[in-house]
């Protein structure tokens, strides 16, 4: 009797107390319609360097939230690397997307993609010694290479960035990159 109690008991308990099982999550690739341009732009820089990008688990949305300090944020895990990667591109109406040129728009898509899918996860602030930024992965400026908004004086290339792009590019896929000679 006590051996087909105990035996009951064990049945029950291996088949009531069951390992609960989460399931694997399929990888998303979902890029909102006005960042695709810029992701293809992306991917043809790279493999114009020989680098193999893989955005299997690729997310670029739009978030209405009001950032302050942030027109763009990348989350994924450090400790997977094949975990899910968002990009979070903000619509602040004074400082970001809503108001960026098209060329301020690549480089903070760009700058975000240098931390999802490049694992360039620190910023880089240092600068050259005319005060331009070392890299794309500056923090808090994606006017790296954009033409003028406002021209103050009678020379508008004395502002205009956009010769700058090459140099920004080949950084974000190899910060071994030299001192471009603009920064002299």
């Amino acid at each position: 009797m006590k051996t087909t109690i105990l035996l009951l008991l064990t049945i029950v308990i291996l088949t009531t107390c069951k390992q609960k099982v989460e399931p694997i999550s399929a990888p998303i690739y979902a890029i909102e319609k006005q960042f695709q341009p810029f992701m293809i732009s992306f991917l043809k820089e790279a493999a114009e360097r020989n680098i193999k990008i893989d955005t299997t688990n690729l997310i670029i949305k739009l978030n209405n939230q009001l950032k302050i300090d942030k027109c763009g944020t990348c989350t994924y895990s450090t400790k997977n690397k094949n975990s899910q990667k968002t990009v979070e591109i903000y619509t602040n109406s004074l400082t970001c997307w809503s108001v960026a040129t098209f060329n301020a728009k690549e480089a903070l898509i760009f700058h975000e993609l240098g931390h999802c899918l490049l694992g360039r996860i620190d910023h880089k602030n240092d600068t050259f010694t005319d005060g331009s930024p070392k890299s794309i992965m500056v923090a808090n400026n994606q006017e790296l290479y954009s033409p003028c908004v406002y021209v103050i004086d009678d020379n508008p290339a004395a502002c205009n960035k956009t010769i700058r792009r090459k140099y920004y590019i080949d950084e974000l896929f190899n910060p071994a990159t030299p001192k471009p000679d603009w920064a002299n």
